[in-house]
């Protein structure tokens, strides 16, 4: 049986046998983004999107029925709470409240949430926390110098231990009361919360259900602590205004908006889409995904933003695939999962020999012989080497998904990369290999330094 709490490592297996309209249904509604946690989405679920999943659920048990190897969904855990007796009171909290979570509690509340589960049912789960854990780190959100710094290394080193612990244990956190203690001293101001649930609607059509039930959240809210009370008047209005009917979506200024987002501690992931005109004004306020480069790297590349595609060419022998490789690794422990396909060198002694001279190895880094085809859940693909696979500019540009991408060269007795010009044309960076040193020959992204490979 499917339930709220291993849904996510069964989603993909539920999505291959839904129509269309169901994913999509899912997708508007906010379950696939926040799919690996849905620990963290128990009261949201019980207090705002109770009738909208149910739906859902109804119709995923619906489609499925037909299918031999169909699968059940369980209501009953969105189910509305039991009615507490009187006898029982409710425990008022005596810890502080604050605007944002730190990351440091964050990320120890999602790790107290695996307590007691399978580890093959949260495995998925367990990588994404520990891959925004490290990229927390590296982009210092999380700094030694901070009170849990101990605490968070101790959950880093167990991140990676369960990722090689066999999918039938169960999660057994030794010091679960005290992080849970932890945890405790802190909650979000529930006026704050209400701003979040907002800016999840905020511009989207059909969201009318969620509407009414986050109307019913600002109207009984009893923050007590005196923050966000304009905002809650502004986010009132527009929820009014949306549910009758004066307005197709829930929608506030963009003025308003970002104090909203600066208060909750939520980006703007609004991108601009190829084709469509958008306002200078809008256009500056587009999100764009920075990589924080440091060291050699950042010498050599820059700062590159989200999706990239970078060219890397030399001579036979003079470290253009061990150039490659360690930039492979390094992106892995950004927190970016790698596929790097070894179609020149295959799987032989040569390529793990040179794995092995650089200390190549980590969760997030994967290898294969041959170009696969599918490279979804990937998000940066290395091909080592186009001119082995034989692909032309036409070829590279059928690929692309919308992942970032580092195309490996040969060249000629000259040092030219075989090839079309249009395959330079068509990247951020080129960087040639020479004797174990490393400079870019073009580049969007602001690094010239020369490096060792």
């Amino acid at each position: 049986m499917i339930t709220i709490s291993n849904i996510n490592s069964k989603w993909a297996e539920i999505k291959g046998r839904l129509t269309p309209e169901t994913v999509k249904m899912a997708s508007d509604n906010g379950f696939l983004e926040s799919a690996e946690n849905w620990e963290d989405l128990k009261d949201f679920f019980d207090d705002e999107a109770k009738d909208l999943l149910n739906k859902f659920i109804d119709r995923v048990n619906k489609e499925l029925e037909s299918n031999s190897n169909h699968v059940v969904v369980e209501k009953n855990k969105v189910s509305k709470p039991k009615k507490e007796s009187k006898a029982k009171v409710k425990k008022e909290f005596s810890g502080e409240y604050v605007e944002i979570l730190s990351p440091e509690i964050s990320f120890i509340k999602r790790y107290c949430n695996l307590q007691g589960k399978r580890v093959s049912d949260v495995r998925e789960r367990v990588r994404m926390t520990l891959a925004s854990l490290q990229k927390a780190i590296v982009e210092k959100k999380i700094r030694k110098t901070s009170n849990y710094a101990d605490t968070i290394m101790r959950i880093q080193s167990n991140l990676i231990k369960l990722l090689a612990t066999p999918g039938t244990t169960e999660i057994n956190i030794v010091n679960i009361d005290e992080l849970k203690a932890t945890c405790g001293e802190f909650a979000v101001m529930p006026n704050a919360r209400i701003v979040k649930a907002y800016l999840s609607i905020q511009g989207k059509e059909n969201v009318k259900e969620r509407a009414k039930a986050l109307m019913k959240r600002v109207e009984t809210s009893k923050d007590t602590t005196g923050r966000f009370n304009s905002e809650m008047a502004d986010i009132k209005r527009s929820l009014e205004r949306y549910i009758d009917g004066e307005t197709d979506t829930p929608e506030l200024s963009q003025q308003t908006l970002a104090g909203l987002r600066g208060l909750a501690g939520v980006s703007d992931k609004k991108k601009a889409a190829s084709g469509n005109a958008l306002g200078s004004v809008e256009f500056l306020a587009t999100n764009f995904k920075i990589l924080p480069f440091s060291g050699k790297w950042k010498q050599l590349i820059g700062s590159p933003s989200e999706p990239f595609k970078i060219m890397i060419y030399g001579k036979a022998g003079n470290g253009k695939s061990s150039c490659a490789l360690q930039l492979a690794q390094y992106l892995a422990t950004l927190g970016k999962r790698v596929l790097y396909v070894s179609d020149e060198e295959k799987f032989s002694y040569t390529l793990q020999e040179k794995m092995k001279r650089f200390n190549i190895a980590h969760h997030n880094l994967f290898v294969i012989d041959k170009m696969p085809n599918d490279t979804t859940g990937y998000d940066v693909i290395f091909i080592d080497s186009v001119n082995s696979i034989g692909y032309e500019p036409e070829d590279l540009r059928k690929l692309d998904k919308g992942q970032s991408w580092v195309y490996v060269f040969q060249t000629t007795k000259e040092g030219n990369f075989r090839g079309s010009q249009e395959f330079e044309h068509d990247v951020d960076v080129s960087i040639e290999v020479e004797k174990f040193k490393a400079h870019s020959i073009k580049n969007r992204f602001g690094g010239k330094e020369e490096i060792n490979v």
